[in-house]
C-alpha cells in the first residue's frame, strides 16, 4: 500500500472514531442540557502529534452541565405560614410602696381615702388635694419638701397643707358648714369638707366685685358700689331659667319678682308683687340667669347698709358690680350645681384676713 493510501486510511479511521465518540456523548444517560450554554465539541489537540504525521485525536471531556431549576407551581410559591409566636411571659407586677395599693394600673392610697398616685415624680393634684411623689412612687407624708425653692408641708395622709387651706380650716366658719365659697380679692375658690374633716379644693377661678372695692360689712353704706367683707350664709339660689339641678333651694324669676328695698319688714327679701316696688325688678337683669343670695345685712337688716348683694353672672363688658360678686356664666353654673343648702361664703381682701371669720 502506498504511503498516500495509508495516510488516507488513517484519516478515515480517525474521523470514524470521532463520529462514534460524539454520538456516545449525545446519547449518554448523564448528559443534561444547560439553558443558555452552547455545547462545546471535542477537537483534536495540536500538540503531541507524532512527527510521523499520523493523526492522533485526544477527546476533550465535555464540561459538567448545571441542572435546570424546576419551575415552582403558583400554589407553592407563597411562603409557608410562620409558626405562631410564642406567648410572651406575663410582666411582673410593679413593686408597690408601703401604704399604697395597685388598682387598674394606678396606685392608690391604701387607707381608702381615694388619693391616686401618678407615675411621675413631683407635685400632683387629685380629687382636690395636692401630693408630692418621689421617684420610687412613695409620697411625702407628715413632711415638708422643697420644690423649686418653695416649701410644701404635707399632712400625715400626704396631702399638701397649702397656706390657703390651712387658713380656711382654722376659721370659725369651717366648723359651721361643709361647703365654703371663698373670695380672696379677685380669686374665688370653692371648698368642700371631706369625711376626715379636711377641706378639698373643688374650684378655682377669677371673680369680679364692687367697682369701688371691698369694705367691712359693718361699715358699708348703701349705694357706694362696694362689696362687704365677712362670712355670710348662702340663703337662696334663683335665676331667669328653671332650676338647673342645684342642691340649694331654688326660685325661678317671674314678671312680679322683686328684691325689696322698701323701708319696711320686706327690706332685703324676695317679694312677689303685682305693683312696682323699690329695689330690683329681678327679671330686668340678664346677670341673674344664675344667682345666689349672699346673706349680708340680715337679722336684723340695717336699711342704710344696702341689700341685694348676690353672687351672679358677670356683665358682658365688665367684671365690676354695684356690690355683688360676679363670675363667668359657665363658672356660675358649675358652682350652682355643686352647692347645697347650708353653704357659706367668705369675702376677704387677703389670706391673712381669714383669721377673723
Amino acid at each position: 500500500m502506498s504511503c498516500r493510501d495509508r495516510r488516507f486510511s488513517l484519516f478515515l479511521a480517525a474521523a470514524l472514531l470521532l463520529t462514534v465518540l460524539s454520538a456516545c456523548r449525545r446519547a449518554g444517560p448523564e448528559e443534561r442540557e444547560t439553558p443558555g450554554m452552547e455545547e462545546t465539541a471535542a477537537v483534536p489537540s495540536a500538540q503531541g502529534t507524532p512527527e510521523t504525521g499520523e493523526a492522533e485525536s485526544i477527546p476533550v471531556p465535555p464540561p459538567q452541565a448545571t441542572a435546570a431549576p424546576k419551575p415552582i407551581p403558583a400554589e407553592s410559591a407563597a411562603p409557608s405560614p410562620a409558626e405562631p409566636p410564642q406567648e410572651s411571659p406575663a410582666l411582673p407586677e410593679p413593686e408597690v410602696p408601703e401604704g399604697l395599693v395597685l388598682r387598674e394600673g394606678l396606685l392608690f392610697l391604701s387607707d381608702g381615702s381615694g388619693g391616686v398616685i401618678a407615675r411621675e415624680a413631683g407635685l400632683q393634684d387629685y380629687d382636690g388635694y395636692t401630693y408630692y411623689f418621689r421617684e420610687d412612687g412613695s409620697i411625702a407624708a407628715g413632711e415638708t419638701v422643697t420644690v423649686d425653692g418653695r416649701e410644701y408641708a404635707f399632712d400625715d395622709r400626704g396631702r399638701w397643707i397649702s397656706p390657703l387651706r390651712a387658713a380656711l380650716e382654722a376659721t370659725v366658719t369651717a366648723g359651721k358648714t361643709d361647703q365654703i365659697v371663698l373670695a380672696v380679692d379677685h380669686e374665688l375658690t370653692f371648698w368642700e369638707k371631706a369625711e376626715d374633716g379636711s377641706w378639698r379644693l373643688r374650684m378655682d377661678t377669677y371673680c369680679g366685685y364692687g367697682g369701688n372695692g371691698l369694705v367691712e360689712a359693718d361699715s358699708r353704706i348703701m349705694g357706694t358700689r362696694t362689696t362687704p367683707i365677712g362670712a355670710f350664709p348662702l340663703t337662696l339660689a334663683f335665676g331667669l331659667g328653671p332650676d338647673p339641678g342645684t342642691g340649694m333651694t331654688y326660685r325661678q324669676i317671674t314678671e312680679t319678682s322683686y328684691w325689696s328695698a322698701e323701708d319696711d319688714e320686706t327690706y332685703n327679701t324676695w317679694v312677689e308683687s303685682a305693683k312696682p316696688l323699690s329695689g330690683e325688678h329681678l327679671i330686668d337683669y340678664y346677670q341673674y340667669q344664675y344667682a345666689v343670695n349672699i346673706g349680708f345685712n340680715l337679722d336684723p337688716p340695717h336699711h342704710d347698709r344696702g341689700c341685694a348683694i348676690f353672687l351672679h353672672v358677670k356683665s358682658r363688658n365688665s367684671w365690676n358690680t354695684a356690690g355683688c360678686v360676679s363670675l363667668a356664666e359657665e363658672d356660675m353654673l358649675e358652682l350652682l350645681l355643686a352647692l347645697h343648702d347650708g353653704a357659706y361664703m367668705i369675702i376677704v381682701p387677703d389670706r391673712e384676713a381669714l383669721s377673723a371669720y
